[in-house]
């Protein structure tokens, strides 16, 4: 779909927010998407993913099911990476 994507990003995972956006980035970047890419299939703006992936944000729980979904996991599963993500902090 979009541009180019680099597999070599890193977050920080100091926060919930934090992690959940290092867990989006991961899993985003093992299916080779972009930003506009993962936009597109969860509906929310490529802004916005940003913005999640950054920490910036706080995702209501319905985001992070519409998330899980899109990535093909269940949410037990979704945070699980999540609390792996904090526990490298």
């Amino acid at each position: 779909m979009a541009g180019k994507v680099s597999n070599k990003i890193k977050r920080e995972t100091k926060t919930l927010g934090q992690a959940i956006g290092a867990v989006v980035t991961k899993l985003r970047l093992e299916k080779k998407w972009s930003q506009v890419d993962l936009a597109i299939r969860s509906g929310y703006t490529s802004g916005w993913v940003s913005k999640l992936e950054r920490g910036n944000v706080s995702p209501k729980l319905e985001l992070i099911v519409s998330l899980a979904d899109t990535f093909d996991l269940k949410l037990s599963q979704f945070f699980a990476r999540v609390e792996r993500a904090q526990r490298k902090k």
